[in-house]
């Protein structure tokens, strides 16, 4: 017997695999921007997030991952239930969030201060 594997149509529009472009961190007294990012990687599926950095030299991993649901076109909200930083565990996260062609611009505030300003690129 053959499997035959058939191609899930996407559940929205963001479901699928991102690469990190930049990244900008706002703190009340410090901005940090990366432009040159080592790899980061988000995958979605119909319901969970889940996201991956190593750095250059391998000496630091990074990843989280949890819940996410769409409230509208503009509105994106992670549910954090496991990340490298125990003190987001548990957290809600809000993001305003567009896209325009294969590039996924979201800002979110997180409980600990800060806003973070995103652009991720789509893997084809």
């Amino acid at each position: 017997m053959v499997a035959s594997v058939y191609a899930q149509a996407p559940a929205n529009h963001l479901e699928g695999s991102w690469r990190l472009v930049s990244q900008r961190s706002i703190y009340p007294d410090t901005i940090i921007v990366t432009l040159n990012v080592p790899p980061s990687i988000k995958i979605l599926n119909s319901t969970h997030f889940s996201w991956g950095y190593q750095s250059d030299n391998g000496a630091e991993v990074l990843a989280g991952g949890g819940r996410y649901s769409i409230e509208s076109d503009t509105l994106y909200t992670e549910y954090i239930e496991y990340h490298t930083s125990e003190a987001l565990v548990g957290a809600a996260v809000p993001f305003s969030a567009h896209i325009v062609g294969d590039l996924w611009y979201h800002v979110g505030d997180f409980p600990s201060g800060f806003q973070l300003e995103e652009v991720w690129r789509k893997i084809e």
